[in-house]
């Protein structure tokens, strides 16, 4: 009897210690040589939003993109991407679907840089035996922060002339503009080693002056000859409705040219990722979670 009393208590203190190891074992650690880290390549399409194109406008006035970005995947969810994306974004107000808006005859096209870092939450884990094994389609969410180049041109005349130095409405702003960007895609299983994540990317821009049209119309006298440009090609590219044939009368100055609101683009595109060996961070492993599964 005293053989078992002393069995039993011992087996008790040996359950004690090992239930802590056992609730641990929730997670485990990827391996070394797991493979977190991916190389991404995309190609996608801009539309913008602003004083030229709303968001109503059945006519998109698209512009071509291609990025470049790198992704670690820090927990077994949430991942931090950079990227590096050249794009293009355009309107011309004779393709509105308004009639006051083709006779106000602005237009502006931009091809800018942008680099941006994301947060990215995948809907499904990584699995602890690795990337190998991962979800064959992964829904997933981003947003982030980041910076844009500005820099629109408009034509007049088959004419192309860089706006952000003329000052048409009287204020000088800057080439660099802050963004925020955020959407949601889905990674697709292509190889081992390979992704297709087709997404979407909606970014709002802390400036209203993407376009080049954020506040009123200035007077066509207070205009001078600027960065090449003659006061009275200023005064055409300020107010444009005087270039059309037949021409409309110029508004006059203070007259609203825009409504002062930020403007945004959308992006839909593809991204393929590649997974590569190493990761700039050096060791590939993370803690991931165990999933129980019943039968």
């Amino acid at each position: 009897m005293k053989n078992i009393r002393s069995s039993k208590s011992i087996l008790l203190l040996f359950l004690f210690l090992i239930s802590p190891l056992a609730i641990a074992q929730q997670y485990v650690t990827t391996g070394d040589f797991d493979r977190i880290s991916k190389l991404s390549f995309g190609l996608g399409m801009n539309t913008y939003f602003g004083e030229l194109r709303r968001a109503t406008d059945s006519n998109l006035q698209a512009g071509l993109s291609a990025s470049i970005g790198y992704e670690h995947l820090f927990t077994d969810k949430l991942a931090i991407r950079t990227s590096l994306s050249l794009y293009k974004i355009q309107a011309d107000d004779q393709l509105s679907p308004l009639t006051d808006n083709n006779t106000r005859n602005l237009n502006f096209k931009s091809v800018n840089t942008e680099f941006v870092i994301q947060g990215v939450y995948y809907m499904f884990r990584h699995p602890s035996s690795g990337y190998k094994d991962r979800a064959f389609l992964n829904p997933y969410i981003h947003l982030g922060v980041g910076i844009t180049t500005n820099n629109p041109k408009a034509s007049l005349n088959l004419t192309d002339y860089d706006l952000r130095p003329l000052s048409l409405e009287g204020v000088q702003y800057g080439g660099i503009a802050p963004v925020i960007p955020f959407g949601a895609g889905l990674s697709i299983f292509i190889s081992r080693y390979v992704d297709l994540q087709v997404e979407f990317q909606y970014t709002q821009a802390l400036t209203g002056y993407l376009d080049d049209v954020s506040g009123v119309y200035r007077d066509p006298s207070s205009f001078s000859d600027t960065n090449g440009v003659q006061a009275v090609t200023l005064g055409l590219l300020s107010d444009p409705r005087t270039a059309l044939n037949p021409p409309f009368q110029a508004v006059s100055a203070g007259t609203a040219r825009g409504d002062g609101s930020n403007d945004s683009y959308l992006r839909f595109g593809f991204r393929l990722g590649v997974y590569l060996p190493k990761s700039l961070y050096g060791k590939s492993s993370i803690r991931c979670k165990v999933t129980k599964r019943t039968r």
